[in-house]
């Protein structure tokens, strides 16, 4: 599954381009070979699971892990630290990674995917713990949330 969403405007852009070169194909044929390569407009589903970086989620929730076990949390200002730094330095990774690896082209949903894992991140507490006015039941409240209202939006 290729990562970057499939909107309306996609396939319709696709097809005029095959109107466009019609005059220029040998026959019929090359036409409906083409329009059948026009892949489908993204679901629901699909569309979360595309706007959701998991594999970046995946790799805070294990660094989240590892600074547990090196440090407590009560006692070490060097905990919040790296929190932090691993934050910062996987917001800014995140829409690099989609663009470069997964070949993500869309600002819209690179904008999306990185506040998701803003959404996660802040959902897990990580270092928005370190707040007084954070309560573990505020990401609990966010994140199915936004993860029910992504899917609506279109990134054109």
């Amino acid at each position: 599954m290729k990562r970057e969403i499939i909107t309306r405007r996609d396939i319709e852009k696709q097809i005029r381009d095959i109107e466009t070169a019609q005059p220029y194909l040998e026959d019929s044929t090359d036409s409906n070979t083409a329009r059948n390569l026009i892949p489908k407009q993204d679901d629901y589903q699909s569309k979360l699971l595309k706007y959701i970086p998991t594999e970046v989620v995946a790799l805070y929730i294990t660094l989240d892990g590892i600074v547990k076990a090196a440090f407590n949390p009560q006692l070490s200002q060097e905990y919040w630290l790296w929190l932090w730094i691993i934050f910062a330095i996987l917001l800014i990774s995140t829409p690099l990674y989609l663009w470069r690896v997964t070949k993500v082209r869309k600002k819209k949903q690179l904008v999306i995917s990185t506040v998701a894992l803003v959404v996660w991140v802040f959902a897990l507490g990580g270092a928005f713990v370190a707040f007084r006015w954070y309560k573990p039941f505020y990401g609990a409240i966010i994140l199915p949330l936004y993860t029910f209202f992504i899917p609506i939006l279109e990134a054109d």
